[in-house]
């Protein structure tokens, strides 16, 4: 175990209980916050062994829950950008990709691409992620594994078929943070409910339901159950305050209220849900009730500063959604976030006695707005949101244990591991074909000058067609000097009045 750490002068927003917000000293042993203080000076003086971090300037904050995410995205994103989320199934090179990155051949892969994934969500100041992967068989769900703890990050992984909730039995309670995934909904059984109900039992962890992300799966579980997506949980009991429900966004008010009854909490990514085109109306019922959200990237990014600034900007753009305050939107990357994966007595707020993972970020550029010595959680929180961004974390604390100090790895080689995924991209990605509907239409520039006023440097060069050749336009230049061309006249200048006063500058006309 690492030396216990002193941090200072920092500005902590604990995202506890009482939004605890001020400058506090924290003390970390053994990995765990066992003090937060006014007396740095008394603290250093009974830890002379201690580390002592001064965060002068920067915001310390729990480190962001990444409540939902993809691991196979973060190589794919550039794949499915501007396809609408219905056609992602139709595309038969995205599936061969999907395919080829499952097969055994390549799973050392998968360690590769899930150790940069890892890094790139530990530079954003994610210290736990919501992990949903592909149906790995028993081998690749080590090698994922390995990619992940290689990293120094952490995640809760979705267990998503036998092997993988086998093997996780066999690791023994705890070595591996894990839900299980109750299946693809239009997958759902008696049979699938009961059994991976059971499993949840035996592992005792939460289930998680990746339910109603689009109308049309709703459709399917209407047509399959006559009944919507939240009531079918119900109706096998696997609705409960445990339950990770992912996504939710077509699910009607009525169900919206079935979740509020046994504190449920729903796990939102708003931008993935725009770039997938599926749209999220559910979102204003899940305000208004005041259901508990929590937020995940879902798809390609790691941002989490980014993804709370978009939701924070929501209410400005969706009618009739409330307004969040902005230690509201922060609690729910941090502490909600733990909740859903059933983490948040350990994580997620900076308490005694939790575990220090901690995210530093700078706030001493000239351009920001200034907070004043009196300023709230919700003054400082909006601070972050609206003018902070990823390239503000300085440091990240895991476990007690800096990983990311100073804008650097610690134990990670940052060139190395773009290398690794620079050879992941070019192994994987030439055989996905990127639809032609998915690239921006460019409109054409047009000029405001006229043809008959190109001419000169102010103008610059007239546009010629690829199609002519220089003798042609050598041919055109003699035809426009012919004695039968008519001459281009200058503009006639108007006349001024004559008590028009001239300004320097304009000359007299001969």
């Amino acid at each position: 175990m690492s030396k216990p750490l002193i941090i200072t002068n920092g500005i902590v927003l604990a995202c506890d209980a009482i939004n605890r917000c001020g400058r506090y000293t924290l003390f970390i042993k053994n990995g765990r916050i066992r003090d937060i203080a006014d007396r740095s000076v008394a603290l250093i003086k009974e830890n002379p062994d201690a580390q002592v971090i001064d965060a002068t300037g920067k915001i310390i904050i729990p480190g962001f829950v990444n409540a939902h995410h993809h691991g196979e995205s973060f190589l794919l994103q550039g794949a499915t950008r501007g396809l609408h989320f219905s056609l992602w199934k139709q595309n038969d090179s995205l599936r061969q990709t999907l395919d080829k990155l499952t097969h055994p051949a390549n799973h050392d892969d998968i360690t590769r691409l899930y150790r940069a994934l890892y890094a790139a969500h530990l530079k954003s100041g994610s210290t736990r992620v919501g992990e949903f992967p592909l149906s790995f068989d028993e081998d690749g769900f080590k090698k994922m594994f390995e990619g992940i703890s290689s990293s120094g990050d952490t995640a809760t992984i979705a267990l998503q078929n036998w092997d993988q909730i086998r093997l996780v039995q066999a690791a023994g309670s705890g070595r591996i943070r894990s839900v299980v995934n109750l299946g693809e909904p239009e997958g759902f059984t008696v049979y699938s409910f009961e059994h991976l109900s059971k499993a949840a039992k035996e592992l005792k962890v939460p289930l998680l339901a990746h339910i109603a992300e689009t109308r049309e799966e709703v459709e399917t579980l209407r047509q399959n159950f006559q009944r919507g997506p939240i009531a079918l949980l119900d109706s096998f009991k696997t609705l409960r305050g445990k339950t990770v429900l992912i996504h939710a966004n077509h699910v009607t008010e009525e169900e919206v209220l079935m979740i509020k009854n046994v504190s449920g909490t729903v796990v939102v990514c708003p931008r993935s849900t725009t770039a997938k085109q599926t749209g999220y109306p559910s979102l204003r019922y899940l305000a208004k009730h005041n259901v508990r959200l929590c937020l995940g990237t879902d798809w390609g990014s790691t941002d989490m500063m980014e993804e709370m600034r978009f939701f924070n900007q929501l209410p400005l753009l969706v009618p009739e959604l409330r307004l969040f305050a902005p230690s509201e939107v922060l609690r729910m990357a941090t502490i909600h976030g733990a909740y859903a994966l059933g983490v948040s007595s350990d994580i997620g707020s900076i308490e005694v006695g939790k575990r220090a993972d901690l995210s530093f970020v700078n706030c001493t550029d000239i351009r920001l707005p200034i907070v004043h010595a009196n300023a709230t959680a919700d003054d400082w929180s909006r601070l972050l949101i609206e003018h902070l961004s990823t390239s503000d974390i300085t440091d990240v604390i895991i476990n007690g244990e800096l990983k990311y100090e100073n804008r650097k790895f610690v134990s990670l080689d940052d060139q190395k591991i773009a290398g690794e995924l620079g050879t992941l991209h070019e192994s994987f990605l030439p055989s996905i074909s990127i639809p032609q509907k998915s690239q921006p239409n460019v409109l054409p520039f047009v000029s405001e000058r006229t043809p008959e006023h190109t001419e000169g440097f102010e103008q610059g060069f007239p546009a010629i067609a690829k199609s002519a050749t220089i003798l042609e336009i050598t041919d055109r230049a003699v035809e426009t000097n012919t004695s039968e061309s008519k001459p281009i006249r200058e503009p006639v200048k108007p006349e001024l009045p004559k008590n028009t006063r001239r300004v320097f500058g304009d000359e007299e006309e001969v």
